[in-house]
C-alpha cells in the first residue's frame, strides 16, 4: 500500500513515492473505505439448456444488464443499478435455474509504503550479486529495516549459501527460447498483474504483448494510462512481478529474469486506486474477479484474426493478487473465500494443458488464499501454490503456509527482501533511459520466480518431445500425461526438501523448495493413465460426495459436484434441523451462527458423506467455498483474520 501524506488535495499526486516495504506501518484498517466488490456488476452462471427466454426473464427480475459472457465456462457480466448488488444476487439465487451468483470481488493489492525509495540504476550496473536469491553464496545484499520510530533504511545483511534456486546451474541446462506470439514451442508467462512498463530495458524486447481487462479509467480514474499504453503500470506491483520472472538476462546490466530468454504477456486485471482512513491517502490495488477470469481464459486460448493465428496460448500462468477483503463492520482483513467463476476459469486454463501459479498469500498461517487454492470437483489442486522463504531458507513470517493434514501449498520460493523493476515514473525518469529497481517482500515476489523456472521446464521437455509431438498445450503429452501435469511434477519432486541450514522444508508445504537446476536435470517418471493433478490421486470406485457453498447474510445456495456410478441420490441436512433431496438445494437460515452443512451421496455401490460448518452472520456478510470427500478436506469454511498485508 503506498502512503501518500497531504495537506491538500493539490497535493495529491505531488508526494507519490512508490517505494513498497515488508516493515511499512499500517494504517487504521477499521477507517479504510475500501469496497468489497465493484458496486454495479454480478456475475451469474445458468444451468446448461435453460431457455433464452427464461434467461432474459430473470436478467429482468434481477434488474440487469448484460456487460459480456465468458463463453468457455459460460459466465455472465451483469451490470445492475448501483449499490443493488446484494438484491440481486439474491434474486438470481432464487432462480432454480441459476447454477450460482456472486458479485464481482474485489482481489486487493496491498504494498506498504515507507521512505527511502526506489534506486536508480545508472552506467548500466549490474545488480545480479544483489538478486541472492538465484545464487546465494553469503553475500552482502540490501534489506529494507524499519525502527520503532518508523525510519526506514537500507542495511546490508547476509543469508545462508545455498538458500536459493539454484538459478546459474539451472540455466547452463536451459535458457529457453526468445518468445514470440504464435509458435507453440516457444514457452511464453503470461502475467496478470497491474500491467508493466515495457519500455524500461529490462523489459523492452519482453513484453509479448499487452492487454487490459479494466479499461482506460476503471474505478475512479486514477489509473489512467493514455491510448498506445493500456495496460501501463501505475502501482508497480506488475513491473515487478513481470521482471521477476522475464527480465532480460545475461546482457551485463540491470537484474535477471527467473525464465532467463522466456518472452512475458500482460495482463492488467487489477487497477490502482485512492483510498482514505480520513487523514492520509492511500494507493492500493483493485483486481475485479471478472476481470481475473476473463484474463485466465484469454491466455489460455488461441487468438484468431480471421481465421490466422495472431497469439498462441500461453504455456504458464502467474497470479500474485489474492483474495484479501476488509470487513466493513469490523474493519479487520480477510481472507475471501473462493469465486466459483475465477475457479471455473483456472480448472478450465488446467484442462486446456496451462500451468497456472499463483501466490499463497501474506497471511503468515495456513488459513487457504484464493486462487491459490482452487480446486476442480474432485478436490484436485487446479493451481500451483506457491509461499515465501528467506535468505536462510526459512519461512518468511509473513507467508501463508500448509500442514500434512492439507498440504494445499505446494512449493516455495524466495519471497523476502527481493529486488525488482520498478516504473521509470517511480524514479522520475525516462522509461527508456535506465532501470529502477525497489526491495519488496511477499508471496507477490515468489510465485513469479516459480513461473520464471516453469517456463524454462516448459523448453526442456520440448527439447524431449518427438519431433511429431504436438507441442500446442491443449494437446501435449508427454510420459502419458499431459504436458502441464509433468512440468508441475517435474517442479514439485525436485524441490528442495531440506533447507540450507538443514531444515525441514516439508513441514509448511507439500513439496520443499524450488531448485531450478534439479528440475531442470530430472525428468519424471512415465504415468499409469491416470487423471488428475499430482497430489490428486484417483478417488477409487465408490462414490465422492462433494459440494460448493455461496452465502449472503444468511441466504445461502449449495451446488452438487458429487461424482458416482449410475443414478445418484442425496440427504442434505443444514444444521438448524432442516433436510432436503434435492440435487443442489437453497436453504435461508433463521439467525446467525455455526451450522454443520451434512451431504450423504448414495449410488449403486455405497454412499459418501462430506460436511462442512458454515459460520454466519447477519447483513451482507458473505462466505463461499466447496468440499470434498475425495481428499477428507473442510475446505472454504469462512473467513479468517489476516494480521499484516504485503504485497
Amino acid at each position: 500500500m503506498h502512503r501518500i501524506r497531504i495537506t491538500t488535495l493539490m497535493l495529491l499526486f505531488a508526494f507519490v513515492c512508490f517505494v513498497p516495504s515488508s516493515f511499512a506501518a499500517m494504517p487504521d484498517i477499521a477507517k479504510l473505505d475500501i469496497p468489497r466488490y465493484a458496486p454495479d456488476r454480478v456475475l451469474v452462471k445458468f444451468k446448461p439448456g435453460t431457455a433464452a427466454a427464461d434467461i432474459t426473464a430473470e436478467h429482468m427480475a434481477a434488474n440487469a444488464q448484460l456487460l459480456r459472457t465468458i463463453p468457455q465456462i459460460d459466465v455472465q457480466v451483469m451490470q445492475v443499478p448501483d449499490g443493488r448488488v446484494e438484491a440481486s444476487v439474491d434474486a438470481y439465487r432464487r432462480n432454480p435455474n441459476v447454477l450460482y451468483a456472486e458479485p464481482d470481488y474485489y482481489r486487493l493489492l496491498v504494498v506498504p509504503n515507507e521512505e527511502p525509495g526506489p534506486v536508480l540504476i545508472t552506467g548500466a550496473a549490474n545488480y545480479f550479486e544483489e538478486q541472492w536469491y538465484l545464487h546465494n553464496v553469503g553475500q552482502g545484499h540490501i534489506q529494507k529495516t524499519q525502527d520503532i520510530l518508523g525510519n526506514v533504511s537500507l542495511d546490508t545483511v547476509y543469508g545462508t549459501p545455498g538458500a536459493d534456486i539454484n538459478a546459474p546451474a539451472g540455466w547452463e541446462i536451459e535458457t529457453g527460447v526468445a518468445g514470440d506470439l504464435t509458435s507453440y514451442d516457444k514457452p511464453k508467462i503470461a502475467v496478470l498483474d497491474s500491467g508493466a512498463d515495457c519500455n524500461i530495458p529490462d523489459l523492452a524486447y519482453k513484453c509479448l504483448e499487452k492487454v487490459s481487462l479494466v479499461g482506460a479509467t476503471p474505478g475512479y480514474g486514477n489509473d489512467i494510462c493514455p491510448s498506445g499504453d493500456p495496460a501501463c503500470d501505475n502501482l508497480g506491483h506488475g513491473t515487478f512481478t513481470a521482471g521477476e520472472a522475464g527480465a532480460d538476462t545475461n546482457n551485463t546490466e540491470g537484474l535477471a529474469g527467473a525464465g532467463f530468454d522466456s518472452g512475458v504477456g500482460i495482463f492488467k486485471v487489477c487497477y490502482q486506486e485512492a483510498v482514505t482512513d480520513g487523514i492520509f491517502i492511500y494507493l492500493v490495488g483493485l483486481c475485479p474477479v471478472s476481470g481475473s477470469a476473463e484474463a485466465i481464459i484469454l491466455a489460455s486460448s488461441d487468438q484468431f484474426d480471421g481465421g490466422t493465428l495472431i497469439r498462441s496460448q500461453y504455456q504458464v500462468i502467474t497470479m500474485s493478487y489474492g483474495s484479501d477483503l476488509i470487513d466493513p463492520d469490523t474493519g479487520e482483513i480477510y481472507a475471501t473465500d473462493p469465486s466459483t467463476a475465477e475457479c471455473e476459469a483456472i480448472q478450465h486454463a488446467r484442462d486446456q494443458g496451462v500451468l497456472v501459479v499463483a501466490a499463497a498469500g501474506n497471511n503468515g498461517n495456513t488459513t487457504k488464499v484464493y486462487p491459490a487454492a482452487c480446486t476442480d470437483a474432485g478436490g484436485n489442486s487446479t493451481v500451483l501454490s506457491v509461499a515465501a522463504s528467506d535468505h536462510e531458507d526459512d519461512r518468511a513470517g509473513f507467508s501463508t503456509y500448509s500442514r500434512n493434514q492439507d498440504d494445499w501449498v505446494s512449493i516455495a520460493a524466495p519471497g523476502q527482501d527481493i529486488i525488482g523493476l520498478q516504473p521509470g515514473s517511480a524514479c522520475g525518469i525516462a522509461s527508456s533511459s535506465d532501470s529502477c529497481v525497489d526491495w519488496w517482500s511477499g508471496t507477490s515476489m515468489s510465485a513469479p520466480l516459480v513461473a520464471g523456472a516453469a517456463a524454462l521446464v516448459w523448453s526442456d521437455l520440448y527439447n524431449r518431445l518427438d519431433a511429431v509431438a504436438s507441442k500446442a498445450p491443449a494437446n501435449c503429452s508427454y510420459a502419458g500425461m499431459p504436458c502441464n501435469q509433468a512440468v508441475r511434477q517435474r517442479l514439485q519432486d525436485n524441490a528442495a526438501q531440506v533447507g540450507a541450514n538443514g531444515q525441514n522444508l516439508l513441514s509448511w508445504t507439500a513439496h520443499g523448495r524450488l531448485d531450478l537446476a534439479a528440475a531442470l536435470a530430472n525428468d519424471v517418471l512415465p504415468s499409469d493413465g491416470g487423471g488428475g493433478d499430482p497430489g490428486g490421486g484417483d478417488p477409487g470406485t465408490g462414490p465422492v460426495a462433494a459440494f460448493s457453498y455461496d452465502c449472503i447474510g444468511l441466504v445461502c445456495s449449495f451446488t452438487n459436484a458429487s461424482q458416482g456410478q449410475g443414478t445418484l441420490s442425496y440427504s442434505w441436512s443444514f444444521g438448524d434441523g432442516a433436510a432436503s433431496s434435492d440435487e443442489s438445494p437453497g436453504h435461508s437460515y433463521n439467525a446467525a451462527g455455526n451450522y454443520l452443512v451434512r451431504l450423504i451421496t448414495t449410488d449403486s455401490g455405497g454412499n459418501a458423506e462430506v460436511s462442512t460448518t458454515l459460520s454466519l452472520k447477519n447483513g451482507k456478510k458473505s462466505s463461499s467455498g466447496s468440499v470434498t470427500s475425495a481428499s477428507g478436506s473442510g475446505g472454504g469454511g469462512g473467513s479468517c483474520t489476516h494480521p499484516k498485508n504485503k504485497c
